[in-house]
């Protein structure tokens, strides 16, 4: 049988949730399943649970200025060096 999910790679934020221990090895093996990231396979399932869920999607239609609850963490970049290090 075929993977419910298709798991594509995009750009993305990073942000820290915590998901119940009982889904973990199931998320590793959904991961392992569809050859690609515990990561990938959330996004995909968020994805499929937001286009699917018509009550939600009236809902956020109508609804555009929703708290934003999970903060996304910035991107790290790289420091200068300071002056007198070795290069």
């Amino acid at each position: 049988m075929a993977a419910l999910l298709t798991v594509k790679s995009i750009p993305d934020d990073n942000a820290t949730v915590t998901v119940n221990s009982e889904i973990v090895p199931r998320l590793n093996a959904y991961a392992a399943f569809t050859s690609s990231t515990p990561d990938a396979v959330i996004v995909a399932a968020l994805e499929y649970v937001f286009g699917t869920d018509k009550e939600f999607i009236a809902f956020f239609d109508k609804h555009k200025d929703h708290p934003a609850l999970l903060r996304v963490k910035e991107a790290k970049t790289p420091q200068k060096r300071r002056q007198g290090q070795a290069e």
